[in-house]
Parts: structure tokens; C-alpha cells; sequence
């Protein structure tokens, strides 16, 4: 007979070595995103005080964000045309989607690490990892709509596309 806990165990059948290798890499994606999130919650703040040229270097830890936004934004713009939801002007329409684009830009890379820390364990020993992924993204995702909002240097409203 099945115990209960065993059909919370999502884990594939893999050797110890295989499963070590999944946590350790688990472990490392959780980690890396954790030190990003920190570091651009940080450094966000301070983005328009260090500049050399015409390039705010702290602002440059944004980049990522920057260009998962733009992307994001563009499919957001595209998705209001054929819907049909259009004010029939591109700037209407930018200043509409601007702040969807930054939630999902903020909330999506969280929860699709979430989702697969869920998808390969349920164990007791990714609490703590999933918390701090929560609280890290969380912290970024606050101080980034909060610079979004006041600052006068506009690091999310470019387009790579």
C-alpha cells in the first residue's frame, strides 16, 4: 500500500548520483536568482547617482529586467491591437500595458522558478530555499515598481525588439 506522503513526491525514479546532481543544480538556479534579486533590490535605488558618460552603471544589473520588460511589452501591445482594445495611438496604449508588462516582468522569472522547485521536490529541505526565492523576489519586485514610479531615470521603458 501507498503511503500518503509518497504521492507528494514528484521526483522521477533516479539514482542517488542523478538526484544529488538535480538538487545541486537546483540549489545553484535558487541561489544565483536569490544574489540577483538582492543585489538589483540594492543597487536599484542608487542606479542615477554613478554614471560614466551617458551610461548609469548601476543601472546596468537592470538590463535583464529591462529587456524581459520590453519583450513582455511589446506581446502586451500586440495582444491590445488584435483584441481590439486599441485607443488608436500607440501612446495611450504603451502608458495602458506599462504597468502589466512590469508586474509580469517582476512576478513571472519568480514563479517559474517556484513552479519547478514544486515540479522536483516537495521534500522538507526546499522550505527554506523556496522562502528566501519568495522573499528575495519579492523585495526586488517592490523596490522595482517603487523606482519605476518615482525616479526621473526611466530604466524600464525601452525597447530592445
Amino acid at each position: 500500500m501507498t503511503k500518503p506522503h509518497e504521492y507528494l513526491n514528484h521526483e522521477p525514479d533516479q539514482s542517488p548520483t542523478q538526484r544529488l546532481s538535480t538538487h545541486r543544480w537546483l540549489n545553484w538556479l535558487i541561489g544565483s536568482a536569490c544574489v540577483f534579486y538582492i543585489l538589483s533590490a540594492i543597487t536599484l535605488p542608487f542606479a542615477n547617482k554613478v554614471w560614466i558618460g551617458e551610461i548609469p552603471i548601476l543601472g546596468l544589473l537592470q538590463l535583464p529586467k529591462a529587456f524581459l520588460k520590453s519583450v513582455i511589452h511589446d506581446a502586451l501591445l500586440i495582444a491590445v491591437q488584435q483584441f481590439g482594445w486599441s485607443a488608436g495611438s500607440q501612446s495611450p496604449d504603451y502608458i495602458m500595458t506599462h504597468l502589466w508588462a512590469m508586474i509580469i516582468m517582476t512576478v513571472g522569472p519568480a514563479l517559474i522558478l517556484l513552479i519547478t522547485l514544486l515540479y522536483f521536490g516537495t521534500e522538507r529541505r526546499w522550505v527554506l530555499p523556496l522562502i528566501a526565492l519568495i522573499s528575495c523576489a519579492t523585495i526586488d519586485a517592490v523596490v522595482t515598481l517603487g523606482f519605476d514610479a518615482w525616479s526621473n531615470l526611466k530604466l524600464f521603458n525601452g525597447s530592445f525588439l
